[in-house]
This record gives structure tokens, C-alpha cells and sequence, in this order.
């Protein structure tokens, strides 16, 4: 336990240097620097945007989830729904076949008595 963590623990400092390098290396250029801004302004906007637009539609997008699961609840009941009735019909399919077995075996049985009296 004692080697696992200080293992974590030389782990998680390495990656906090290695961080603040990289951080430095990004900041030391100008041209770096500037396309970082960018990408971290355009990343603000980006998910104000989608939290202006879930405030604005939240009831909307609650519909639709409810209106989802009420249709995929619906659906899983009607495939289960179908599930039994195959179930019930392989069940009436594998009765009728074994009495036409049956009853196959018994009209041929009928047959060659039937052959044995002429």
C-alpha cells in the first residue's frame, strides 16, 4: 500500500510539472498564446450558447425525453407482447406436430393391418 502510493503520488507530481511546462512552453509564444485565447473564448461561447439554448428549451427537451421513454416503453411491451404469442404459437406448432406424428403412425398402423386381412 505504502509503494502504491507514493507511486500515485511521484505520478501525480510528474504531472503536474510536466503541466506547468507545457503551460509555460504554450505561453512563451505569442502565436500560441493567441490561438489558446481562441479556442478557450470560442469554448465559453460554445457552452453558453448550449446553456442558453437548454434554459430556453428546457421544457420542450423534457417533453420530448418523456415522449421518448413513453415510446420506447411501449415498444418493449409490444415486443414482448410478441415474444409470448411466438412463444405460445413454437408451443401449439411443436403440440400439432407431434399429434400428426401421431396420428401418422397410427394410420399407418391401420394401413398394414389392413394389408395383413387380405
Amino acid at each position: 500500500m505504502e509503494t502504491e502510493k507514493k507511486g500515485c503520488q511521484s505520478l501525480c507530481k510528474g504531472l503536474w510539472i510536466g503541466g506547468a511546462v507545457a503551460l509555460t512552453i504554450v505561453l512563451a509564444k505569442k502565436e500560441w498564446r493567441q490561438k489558446l485565447k481562441e479556442e478557450v473564448t470560442d469554448l465559453k461561447e460554445g457552452t453558453t450558447e448550449a446553456v442558453t439554448f437548454i434554459r430556453d428549451n428546457r421544457q420542450q427537451i423534457f417533453d420530448q425525453v418523456r415522449e421518448t421513454a413513453t415510446e420506447v416503453s411501449q415498444v418493449i411491451r409490444d415486443i414482448s407482447e410478441d415474444v409470448k404469442k411466438l412463444s405460445e404459437t413454437a408451443a401449439h406448432l411443436k403440440e400439432s406436430s407431434e399429434e400428426i406424428i401421431q396420428a401418422t403412425k397410427e394410420a399407418a398402423e391401420e394401413v398394414k393391418q389392413l394389408k395383413n386381412k387380405e
